[in-house]
């Protein structure tokens, strides 16, 4: 942080430039509006295979190394002659945007190519779902596995297993921590607590379209443990409302930390009326948002981002990555953004603009991250009480897209105004405000 000068007003500040993530992230808005937004582009990371048509890749999980990027990721093809290689959970490595798979045991896989294979099904056949979710968090001490499978004795659900490095795993013999007949569910370490996000059924006697399951809809519930073993009760915390088509359900949620905050892309499901009794392939992806990850907003409904993961996000390359299966395409891809992108304030035709929250002037020089390549960003400094530094007229950004695209007032930048507090003040037409930036971040 800068040293303290003597400043007329103090208040209430953040310590970082701000992003927009939440509807309330600006003030003062006229004829602007946060909007979620789409990826940037898209990377193949495996092909579709054209001899199996019915090869299917999950991504899981992902974490970042000095080697590269792991992505472990469920191998699926009912295909495959032997019950065992029909689901494996196999690992991946991304690195400057080449994909390899690493050869972690001598023998080859059934389906040939690297044994890349980090676990294996049980051999019993499951009463309900199968061997998948695969969720992957690590505290301290060894990577730890929450994953649905088939114990010995039982019905099929959340079992353990822990690996020292991620690679090989061993199975906690405990069998299954809790158990309902849904296994969609995924994973967010918070703290020293984990919170589960888990698909429930709730009765619904006069569904509209029946699809798979006549009379229950899908709405979502959060439960939490300390240890991963013992769990609270499901508490239903999301469920459609009178805003949502009249047919829809939520099938599943993805969290993860960002931007001071929580985002998550909950899969929004439509039966289709065509298909009685069957699954629907009509699936639209929301960004929901979250201060503290058990509270969930919904401003961006309106908005399918296109995709959905049980993986985490990851940056890499310079880019915020999500690795996910394409059905259409029956390809495992990379959806990319800017760092930051995944909502802005938009403007269009008509000139808008707002005031951010009051936040700390960090040393390094301010910059934003925009796209006004057909448009124009005037951008004025405040101090926190909103008062326009005298001598100082708006900076202009006009023609043009960039990550760190410099302020500068009068021939300064914020390093050299004499302030610790500030505010921006945004007056903008045509173009895409994604975050406040400061040069080398």
């Amino acid at each position: 942080m800068v040293a303290l000068m003597i400043f007329i007003f103090v208040a209430e500040t953040d310590p970082l430039p701000p992003t927009f993530l939440f509807p309330e992230d600006i003030e003062d808005g006229e004829g602007v509006r946060i909007e979620a937004q789409g990826p940037e582009s898209f990377h193949d990371l495996i092909p579709k295979d054209e001899t199996r048509p019915n090869l299917r890749y999950a991504p899981v999980a992902t974490e970042g190394t000095k080697q590269g990027v792991r992505i472990w990721y469920l191998r699926v093809d009912p295909d495959e002659r032997n019950y065992a290689d029909q689901r494996a959970l196999c690992l991946g490595i991304l690195k400057y945007g080449a994909w390899t798979l690493p050869s972690l045991a001598p023998d080859a896989p059934a389906w040939g190519g690297p044994n890349n294979v980090v676990m294996r099904r049980s051999p019993h056949k499951s009463t309900w779902a199968g061997f998948n979710v695969f969720q992957i968090v690590r505290r301290r001490g060894p990577y730890r596995m929450l994953y649905w499978d088939q114990p010995k004795e039982g019905d099929a659900g959340a079992m353990l297993a822990s690996s020292v490095d991620g690679v090989a795993w061993t199975k906690d013999p405990r069998g299954t921590v809790f158990t309902e007949p849904n296994d969609a569910f995924t994973l967010l370490l918070k703290g020293t607590s984990y919170l589960l996000y888990q698909t429930a059924l709730e009765p619904w006697p006069d569904k509209p379209y029946p699809g798979n399951l006549r009379d229950k809809q899908r709405v979502q519930s959060i439960r939490t443990s300390r240890d991963l073993v013992e769990w609270s009760p499901q508490r239903i915390f999301l469920r459609p409302d009178e805003s949502d088509e009249p047919h829809t359900e939520f099938y599943l949620m993805k969290p993860f930390s960002y931007a001071r905050g929580y985002a998550g892309l909950l899969t929004k499901y439509c039966a289709d009326p065509t298909r009685s009794n069957r699954q629907s392939a009509t699936c639209r992806t929301e960004l929901i948002v979250s201060r503290d990850a058990r509270d969930w907003a919904r401003p961006y409904r309106e908005t399918d981002l296109g995709f959905w993961t049980y993986a985490d996000p990851f940056l890499a390359d310079g880019k915020l990555q999500f690795a996910y299966f394409d059905d259409r395409a029956g390809a495992m891809k990379l959806a990319q953004y800017a760092p930051g992108a995944l909502t802005a304030v938009v403007a269009g035709q008509q000139e808008g603009g707002f005031v951010t929250k009051p936040f700390t002037v960090p040393p390094a020089d301010l910059a934003i991250h925009a796209d006004a390549r057909n448009g124009w960003i005037d951008v004025e400094i405040l101090d926190s009480q909103k008062a326009a530094l005298a001598g100082f007229g708006p900076c202009r950004v006009a023609n043009a897209k960039g990550t760190e695209l410099i302020l500068e007032w009068e021939g300064f930048y914020s390093s050299q105004l004499p302030l610790t507090q500030c505010r921006l003040r945004f007056r903008m037409q045509n173009a895409k405000l994604y975050a406040v930036t400061t040069l080398g971040t």
